[in-house]
């Protein structure tokens, strides 16, 4: 294991000192850990693989179980994972095997678990969609839930105000289709993001929601906005923050990319409460010029 730096298991590289790091590798070894932490009353967080964190340079003031359960198989038409296995080894053995549907979220990083914890999607599907059921700690024992109760909307699910649920592993329901053309529609899908997202780029991902057209904050916005801004029922967050000067903005070594108003980046030598507030600052300008809020898709640590 690492060192108790959250810098180190984030990818946006920043975060301070924990109490420690605890890694499970199992669902027995997850529940003990658990089970014991509570019995200490110890504060914890559960990490997977770190992507969409924004960790306090001043740490955070309990311990980080780090989920490793990565077992993986494919059933006929479902796959069984495990909820720390990597987005892209699911998505790499789905297309393998011919079965279609998690192609198109290529290039997503990230584990398993976070990508249902965050309802994690692209180019108009979610990883939802062809999810049946998945399998939590809810604090007291391991048990399967549907797919109804996890309360899936727009990068959002139930798992959100439920900090005592963890997620174990997933069963997902897939179509057939065609190995090489899945391969090859993700490999494209690849190329595309990393236009956007270079490789080992320091960064959580996008930091704000996009805007669905149709929620109360949308209609605010269809006046504001030229129609041929709304792409697949969503108004994107970068064209807004585009709009109010946001390309190019840096506090500290913290900046917004110039070519992607909704991406955020670490140069190297940047600080976690820089990040805060270049985010705050452009909340302000959005909500000054736009009068809506914008929501963050990062969550935060030790803050």
């Amino acid at each position: 294991m690492k060192s108790n730096l959250l810098a180190n298991y984030t990818t946006f590289r920043l975060g301070g000192q924990v109490r420690g790091v605890i890694e499970a590798k199992s669902i027995v070894r997850l529940i003990n850990i658990i089970n014991d932490l509570t019995r200490k009353k110890s504060p914890f967080f559960i990490l997977g693989g770190g992507t969409n964190i924004i960790a306090n340079d001043r740490g955070y003031n309990g311990m980080i179980v780090k989920i490793s359960l990565k077992g993986i198989k494919v059933s006929g038409n479902n796959i069984f994972c495990q909820s720390g296995r990597a987005l892209a080894d699911l998505i790499s053995l789905a297309n393998e095997s011919g079965l279609c549907g998690l192609e198109t979220l290529a290039g997503i990083p990230g584990t398993v678990g976070g990508a249902i914890f965050g309802n994690a999607g692209a180019y108009g599907r979610e990883v939802s969609d062809f999810l049946q059921k998945v399998r939590i700690l809810d604090g007291r024992k391991a048990r399967w839930i549907s797919k109804k109760d996890c309360g899936f909307k727009y990068r959002d699910s139930i798992f959100k105000n439920k900090p005592n649920w963890i997620i174990l592993e997933a069963e997902f329901k897939l179509q057939k289709g065609t190995a090489r053309e899945l391969t090859n529609k993700s490999k494209e899908i690849i190329a595309i993001r990393e236009k956007k997202y270079k490789p080992d780029i320091r960064c959580a991902g996008s930091i704000f929601k996009n805007i669905l057209a149709n929620s109360p904050t949308g209609k605010k916005l269809i006046n504001q906005i030229p129609a041929a801004k709304i792409i697949g029922g969503k108004i994107p967050t970068g064209f807004l923050l585009e709009e109010v000067g946001a390309k190019g903005m840096k506090i500290g070594g913290i900046l917004v990319a110039k070519h992607h108003g909704n991406l955020i980046i670490n140069n190297g030598r940047g600080k976690a409460a820089d990040a805060k507030k270049l985010i705050d600052i452009l909340k302000t300008k959005v909500r000054k010029k736009y009068g809506i809020e914008l929501e963050e898709e990062i969550r935060y640590l030790g803050f």
